[in-house]
């Protein structure tokens, strides 16, 4: 079974949502442990406030300060908006964005892997060419 994840990017620390209070950071943090594969929330503010175990009233303000611009935000898309409301609970605006990212790190274990799969491959047809040189005396095309 698959479990959904969501990435958490270092640079959290150094963006406008770090500037809020820990409150309305924990709300955003559940919402992304939350999402679905799309950045969808399917919560009601009681039960966002349960999940992230924060007062319904905080988490009002936390919905609210996700929903409004951020004129200091890094992404200019949606006027620095995090969410938008869907039925059913919240968009997280820039999820597919963020989640298709490949930092340094995965793209070099990405590019090992695939080098040391086809090294291997080729000592594979290097070996099975050997072998059938030597069987038969003779080099085979």
């Amino acid at each position: 079974m698959s479990l959904p994840f969501v990435k958490l990017f270092s640079c959290i620390t150094t963006s406008t949502i770090w500037c809020e209070s820990e409150r309305t950071r924990l709300v955003w943090i559940t919402m992304l442990a939350l999402s679905d594969s799309r950045g969808r929330v399917w919560a009601s503010i009681p039960g966002l406030a349960n999940a992230a175990r924060v007062p319904v009233e905080d988490c009002q303000i936390a919905i609210d300060t996700l929903l409004a611009p951020d004129r200091y935000s890094r992404s200019k898309e949606h006027d620095g908006r995090r969410i938008e409301e869907i039925d059913g609970g919240w968009q997280i605006l820039n999820y597919i964005k963020f989640r298709e990212l490949k930092d340094s790190e995965q793209e070099k274990e990405h590019k090992r892997e695939y080098m040391r799969k086809r090294r291997a491959m080729e000592r594979k047809t290097l070996t099975v060419k050997a072998d059938t040189v030597n069987l038969v005396g003779k080099k085979v095309e």
